[in-house]
């Protein structure tokens, strides 16, 4: 576990963006749209190519005249304005000799005004001067001529500001940037021209509240994905950072870099600001994304200048990227041996786990047989102590038995003792007085075994009932319905109650109960094998059941 945390540390130290945990909400946001932007960049492409050969195809129609051929040639240059700088000024040539033919003053000056505003976008401030120098009539003109013309001297100076070393030169094209942008937002009949030289024309003043203000009116006036817009946003960035905020100057270098890529312009100088301000902040992987898209339309642009201003802070780009990547590899390389090692450590303790598991279930399996050994012997020992209680049971049943029989035995021998010694006196008294024949006829007249059978049979009822007055019930409950059978009357047995009452006394040989009932043996056996047939199907053994009678707690055993 603590290697995985390890690891998980080094992963999250190493590979960590110093942008990205400090970056806002609407930033991250801002990044998200710029991507989906460029991911959709084909799309904006092709439109911008319909949109060309479109006027291409208008420009091939027969029946144009000189002025008609002159307008789509200048619109094509102006479609391939920012998007293809070599083609640009290849139809803005083109737009020269049409203007030429015509032998319009207005328009061969509109169009040379394009070429040379084309040449200091390029950086050929020679051949712009050249041009711009030319040109000597600049009152009989159209004010947009004159608008074109002012906006090709106000770019080129500012170039010229831009790449002079400071000294009397410089401040010479810094005044002549502020004439320029001051009569271009004079002039100009369209709101966003006069709008962005008034901007110009304030930024060389460097009054900043009202360039501000009218940076804020540029970008109310021009749709979102425009090029106008990106031009606008570009400008708002600057005036942010010049603000000291950074968040914000990096808000509107993206919004204007999407504007830029939705309107098909390949000269990306604010994705390239972009990219600069994310390799400041640490965001190496981004910034490399961002210049390569750059990089990739400057080339398609086709401009010398731009490609060498794109390609400046490329190289720095590309060492802090590399330093990432090998950063990256080592900590890769760092991952693996740690997960390596938690591998191994893993298998190892697996491995010793798998041999404890064993051992343990080694151990349980001698516990669970010793276990079941033991309940086999705690079940033994049941199995015996109820055949002891039940055997005691019956020990006691049989000595209560006993101790009632022979206490009776004896009474009824004390009993015949003295009825047979009454009946001797009395014979002898018959006898000695000489009446035999009366003897001879009240013995005669009686029957002496049915007496004694009937008074046996009380006897041995009233005993037996004594001991076990339930057992008529039990034994009928053993029975089918058809079989039961209930007493003579009250304290006296049928002769099947009788042959069963033997048989619970312990008597279960049928010859002997036949001799004490005073039956035959046939008699005896007919009774018991009607009573089996006849006895319920959950009863089992009868015999065995009725030996149970009157004993608690012992239950019949298969």
């Amino acid at each position: 576990m603590k290697i995985l945390l390890l690891a998980a540390a080094l992963f999250s130290v190493l590979s960590a963006s110093p942008v990205s945990p400090g970056e806002k909400s609407d930033l991250q946001e801002l990044f998200r749209s710029l991507d989906r932007v460029i991911a959709r960049g084909g799309e904006y492409t092709a439109r911008r190519e319909s949109r060309i050969d479109s006027l291409k195809r208008a420009l091939v129609r027969g029946g144009l005249s000189l002025r008609e051929r002159f307008d789509l040639t200048e619109r094509l240059a102006e479609d391939y304005n920012s998007y293809q700088s070599d083609f640009a000024l290849l139809y803005l040539r083109r737009s020269l000799a049409l203007a030429e033919e015509t032998g319009d003053n207005d328009l061969i000056m509109r169009a040379r005004s394009g070429i040379a505003l084309c040449y200091s976008l390029g950086g050929r401030f020679y051949e712009a001067e050249e041009i711009l120098s030319g040109i000597r009539d600049t009152v009989r003109v159209s004010r947009r001529t004159l608008q074109s013309y002012y906006v090709a001297r106000h770019r080129m100076n500012r170039e010229l500001y831009a790449l002079t070393e400071p000294g009397e030169r410089r401040d010479l094209f810094r005044r002549r940037e502020h004439y320029y942008a001051l009569s271009a937002a004079r002039i100009s009949e369209d709101r966003f021209t006069s709008l962005y030289y008034g901007y110009m024309d304030a930024i060389v003043r460097e009054d900043w509240s009202e360039a501000s203000i009218l940076c804020d009116s540029l970008l109310a006036s021009v749709p979102p994905d425009s090029h106008a817009y990106a031009k606008a946003a570009n400008h708002k960035a600057l005036l942010e950072g010049k603000a000291g905020r950074s968040d914000e100057e990096l808000a509107w270098f993206i919004r204007s870099a999407m504007a830029d890529i939705q309107s098909a312009v390949r000269d990306h100088g604010s994705l390239c600001a972009v990219s600069e301000e994310l390799f400041n902040r640490g965001d190496v992987e981004r910034a490399m994304d961002y210049i390569r898209v750059a990089i990739r339309d400057t080339r398609f642009f086709n401009s010398p200048s731009r490609s060498w201003r794109d390609m400046a802070i490329l190289p720095q780009i590309e060492a802090a990227y590399s330093e990432r990547n090998a950063r990256l590899h080592t900590m890769y390389v760092v991952l693996i041996v740690v997960i390596l090692l938690f591998f191994v450590s893993a298998v190892a303790a697996g491995l010793y786990v798998l041999s404890r598991n064993r051992k343990l279930c080694a151990v349980q399996q001698t516990l669970r047989e010793s276990n079941d050994k033991l309940n086999g012997l705690a079940r033994s020992l049941r199995e015996t102590n109820d055949r002891l209680s039940a055997q005691n049971l019956r020990i006691a049943d049989a000595n209560r038995i006993k101790e009632v029989y022979i206490g009776g035995f004896l009474q009824t021998i004390s009993e015949y003792i003295n009825k047979l010694s009454a009946t001797y006196q009395y014979v002898n008294k018959m006898l000695r007085d000489d009446r035999i024949a009366e003897l001879r006829r009240e013995y005669a007249h009686s029957n002496v075994r049915n007496d004694e059978l009937k008074e046996f049979y009380a006897l041995f009822d009233e005993t037996f009932l004594g001991l076990f007055p339930s057992f008529i019930d039990e034994m009928n409950g053993l029975l089918a319905d058809e079989a039961r059978t209930e007493g003579r009357h009250d304290g006296e047995l049928t002769t099947v109650l009788r042959i069963y009452a033997l048989i619970r006394l312990g008597i279960t040989d049928t010859a002997t109960i036949a001799a004490l009932l005073h039956c035959s043996i046939r008699t005896v056996y007919n009774y018991r094998s009607f009573t089996q047939r006849h006895t319920r199907p959950e009863v089992g053994d009868l015999e065995q059941r009725v030996q149970l009678i009157g004993l608690n707690g012992i239950a019949v055993r298969s």
